[in-house]
């Protein structure tokens, strides 16, 4: 064959194979690059869903949404390919926000820059948008408290995912980038009130430039939560607090809904979203005040306001009857050792009941010395301690009900007498959250336990009720109603001429225990109380972080919250009032 024709030969087949390849390419595999094509054509903006409102019990807004600027960048924009043209767009970008462009790489969807961008400078990006090829301005929406610090560990705050937490959600929908609850109810109940995203896809040039809009598809807002709390009582109480570091919780006895609950240091959930609070928001992270700590469902040390318990189970087992009297001299001797009454002096001789009204530590001493551990710790754990209450909101603390066995599973130690006279007094290693303790004066109240919940209803976007927060009682009282009678007197006796004197208003009679438990450093202050007294229709744990004097701090914020609530919640019934001394 000759040199010719074994060229032509050669030009045949190339020819062939390229026919052949562009007719595999167009009629076989010529949908699937289309595909491609477009896909790389086309880019989704996405409008994140709006989360839900939240209220109060009464219909004002707690929390809300505003407008705010993003950023998004699109891939071609951030491409190595033009590395020139990729510094002029972000370095025009940078000049405008006053600060250096860092971003989170992604495969081919737009990239957020900066969200929370203040108007005037999301406008200027507009005006420049022919210098700012492939770059978006997106509305969204942003989280706003509108009473900043008040109800903040109620209500919590929202930032955006963070690794850990995806690996827990990506499950679930969320994804990089998605702003989520962080703690309070924005997180316990994230998945109502997040909603659905939505967003546009859009057609771009080789360049990056949207040409036009493909698809749209708006985005679902979040369903609105109802909450139990009342804004005002909560003000109150906030107010009555102060600056002290401390607690205050404040439930219906007769459903367990919360009403109102404070921890202080407390702090303003919107540092976590406008930029202008970034410095106050910096302040808190690096503080030593702790003010993340929601110390209403903290463990402490219950002191005295732990013998309603004590009293319990000494009547219960009949290891004391409440006429019976002691005499307590203001000391109390158990083999070598001293252990004091608060009232140096003594009180005398005194009945156990009376021992309750006059919080006298020599009582429940000898109480606790008789009912020994196991049966202490019997009665805490029926009255709900040592176990969460379940109340709907992060970061609650079981609490600790010593016995034998704990004591030598965890020391490696027997039980001794003395530690079974200071966990009379609520003293030694019983450890209590001011929730808990303000559903047990609940219950006294009552005579039944009711769970505390804070959120009443959870109503979708289109107007349906999806959840609803309804009263659970989850037993009833480990005593019968003379021992109950008993304390109940003994409380009210508390407040009208004992420790409890400084909690005492005109008008609203009210029953209740001081209590001061001894820790590291200056004692915690404790306040537990109910009111009315006929018909209960509050009861408030009031706690101080080293207030010294139950009786005096701790009471006094108890005192406030009960002439704001007398004042604004309940009508005038002094008849009613005197009928159910």
């Amino acid at each position: 064959m000759s040199r010719n024709n074994l060229l032509k030969l050669a030009v045949g087949v190339i020819f062939l194979i390229l026919v052949g390849r562009l007719a595999v390419l167009q009629l076989i595999e010529g949908r699937k690059y289309q595909t491609y094509a477009k896909e790389n054509s086309a880019k989704t903006i996405l409008a994140p869903a709006p989360r839900g409102i939240i209220y109060d019990c009464r219909g004002e807004v707690l929390v809300e949404n505003r407008p705010v600027f993003s950023i998004q960048v699109l891939p071609e924009v951030l491409s190595d390919k033009d590395i020139n043209r990729k510094k002029k767009i972000l370095g025009t970008l940078g000049q405008l926000l006053g600060e250096e462009i860092t971003f989170r790489p992604t495969a081919d969807q737009p990239i957020i820059i900066k969200t929370n961008v203040p108007p005037e400078i999301a406008f200027q990006v507009e005006e420049l948008k022919d210098r700012l090829e492939g770059v978006v301005i997106s509305p969204l929406p942003a989280r706003y408290y509108p009473q900043e610090n008040i109800g903040s560990h109620v209500l919590g705050y929202v930032g955006e995912i963070e690794p850990a937490e995806l690996a827990l959600l990506k499950s679930a929908g969320y994804k990089l980038g998605d702003y989520i609850g962080k703690d309070g109810v924005e997180k316990f109940y994230d998945r109502y009130l997040r909603g659905i995203d939505g967003g546009k896809k859009i057609e771009v040039d080789v360049r990056g430039r949207p040409t036009r809009v493909l698809e749209s598809q708006e985005p679902v807002p979040g369903s609105a939560i109802k909450l139990t709390i009342d804004s005002g009582l909560q003000i109150a109480a906030e107010k009555a607090l102060g600056g002290k570091s401390g607690a205050v919780v404040v439930l219906d006895p007769w459903t367990g809904a919360v009403l109102a609950l404070v921890s202080r240091p407390n702090y303003d959930p919107n540092v976590f979203i406008s930029p202008a609070k970034s410095s106050a928001k910096a302040r808190l992270l690096l503080g030593t005040s702790h003010p993340f700590m929601n110390r209403a469902l903290a463990i402490y040390p219950p002191g005295s306001i732990f013998k309603v318990v004590t009293l319990s189970a000494a009547l219960m087992e009949n290891v004391a009857k409440p006429e019976e009297t002691l005499y307590c001299p203001g000391y109390y001797k158990i083999n070598n050792r001293i252990a004091k009454c608060w009232k140096e002096s003594g009180h005398g001789r005194i009945s156990v009941a009376e021992g309750l009204t006059q919080s006298c530590d020599i009582v429940f001493y000898e109480l606790g010395r008789r009912l020994g551990p196991d049966k202490l710790a019997k009665y805490a754990r029926l009255y709900g301690l040592g176990e969460k209450t379940n109340i709907d909101i992060p970061q609650e603390k079981k609490g600790l009900v010593p016995d034998t066995n704990w004591k030598k599973t965890v020391w490696g130690e027997n039980w001794y007498e003395g530690d079974s006279i200071n966990y009379g007094i609520g003293q030694g290693f019983v450890q209590v959250t001011p929730v808990q303790m303000a559903a047990i004066y609940g219950a006294i109240a009552t005579g039944k336990r009711l769970q505390p919940y804070i959120v009443k209803e959870v109503i979708s976007h289109d107007g349906q009720i999806v959840y609803t927060g309804k009263p659970r009682q989850i037993a009833g009282l480990p005593i019968n109603q003379r021992s109950l009678a008993v304390i109940r007197q003994a409380l009210v006796n508390v407040v009208d001429r004992a420790t409890g004197r400084a909690a005492k208003v005109t008008g609203l009679l009210a029953a209740g225990k001081t209590g001061t438990a001894q820790n590291p450093g200056l004692p915690h202050a404790w306040f537990l109380c109910y009111a009315p007294t006929a018909e209960p229709k509050i009861v408030i744990a009031a706690f101080v972080e080293h207030g010294q004097h139950g009786d005096q701090a701790s009471a006094f914020v108890a005192r406030d919250i009960l002439t704001w609530y007398r004042d604004h919640r309940l009508a005038p019934t002094p008849s009613r009032e005197v009928a159910g001394q």
